[in-house]
């Protein structure tokens, strides 16, 4: 996959996962905090920046390392809180300092690390980042009302994309995968959260569904053009 198809495939990514606003609190769960710092444990044992289907990039070793010890030292540092500061608020306020680090990579770089950032958010419970990793990397903050992208999006699609969206308008999260496939056959890119389509005569149209859990979100996204998203029921 070329480095320009991908960007639009890690967008949807993060537009999906930014889409959905629940935060479990981790001081419901006592035994939770053993099994972040047992998953952040695993996180920073993993060999990072690495060629690999959403970032075919050979980064210089050294770059490689840096990058690699940044992101690493975010996650020693979450690792060190108490589990009373395991909060939302502050796991994301110490993404920030790494985030202005980051500022002068490659957009490529900047998408992997962002996914990254992604992991660690999972392994706190966090499945929103209000914005904040969106605004960082494209000034995007998906937030802003899904009805009014929306209207705009459908103000932008062409007769074909309207009839397109008609026939999508009845997928449900247990059905989508399934109509999308059977609509435009198998994805460009899949992995067990991310499935993603691309339209055979026009190849700049990313379809995407963002799996997490029972959350199934749909977006269809046309850079320079339109988004449009919504949550299926």
């Amino acid at each position: 996959m070329s480095i320009r198809a991908r960007r639009p495939l890690l967008l949807i990514a993060l537009l999906c996962a930014a889409s959905v606003h629940v935060w479990a609190n981790p001081a419901d769960h006592p035994s939770a905090a053993d099994e972040r710092r047992r998953a952040l444990d695993r996180f920073i044992a993993k060999k990072k920046f690495v060629r690999e289907p959403f970032y075919p990039v050979d980064l210089d070793e050294a770059d490689r390392l840096r990058y690699e010890s940044l992101v690493n030292q975010l996650a020693h540092a979450l690792r060190r809180l108490v589990p009373s500061r395991q909060t939302k608020p502050v796991v994301l306020g110490m993404f920030k300092p790494v985030m202005k680090k980051f500022e002068t990579a490659e957009v490529e770089d900047q998408d992997r690390f962002l996914l990254y950032l992604d992991e660690l958010m999972e392994i706190f419970g966090i499945e929103s980042s209000d914005g904040l990793l969106n605004q960082w990397r494209h000034g995007v903050d998906p937030r802003a009302s899904m009805e009014a992208r929306n209207a705009q999006a459908l103000a932008a699609m062409t007769p074909d994309q309207r009839a397109l969206l008609d026939r999508l308008q009845g997928m449900t999260a247990a059905n989508a995968e399934a109509t999308l496939r059977s609509v435009l056959g198998a994805p460009q890119s899949e992995t067990e959260v991310l499935k993603v389509w691309t339209l055979p005569d026009d190849p700049a149209s990313s379809l995407g569904l963002s799996i997490r859990g029972h959350a199934v979100q749909f977006v269809w996204m046309l850079p320079n053009r339109f988004l449009y998203g919504r949550r299926l029921p």
